[in-house]
C-alpha cells in the first residue's frame, strides 16, 4: 500500500510541465558541469607545473576561473533540481 502511494506521489511531481522542464534544465546543467569537474583541476595542475618551469600564469588563471565557473554551474543545477522537486 505504501509503495503505491510513493509511486503515485512521484508521478504527481512531474505532471506539471513547468516542473518537468525545470528538472530537465537542472540535469542539463549537471551534465555540462561533469566534464568541467575533471578539466578544472587538471588545468590548475598543469598551470602550477608550467609556473615551475618559468612559463606564465595564463594556464593557472584559466584553470582557477574555470573552477569558479564550475562551482557556480553545479550550484545553479542543484538549485534548479531542488526547486523542481520541492515547489508545489
Amino acid at each position: 500500500m505504501k509503495d503505491q502511494q510513493d509511486t503515485d506521489q512521484q508521478n504527481k511531481i512531474f505532471d506539471n510541465k513547468d516542473t518537468k522542464k525545470l528538472f530537465q534544465k537542472g540535469l542539463k546543467f549537471l551534465a555540462l558541469a561533469l566534464p568541467l569537474l575533471f578539466a578544472s583541476p587538471i588545468l590548475i595542475t598543469v598551470g602550477f607545473k608550467a609556473l615551475n618551469k618559468g612559463d606564465g600564469y595564463l594556464i593557472l588563471v584559466l584553470g582557477c576561473l574555470l573552477s569558479i565557473f564550475t562551482i557556480g554551474l553545479v550550484t545553479q543545477a542543484f538549485r534548479l533540481i531542488l526547486k523542481a522537486l520541492f515547489n508545489k
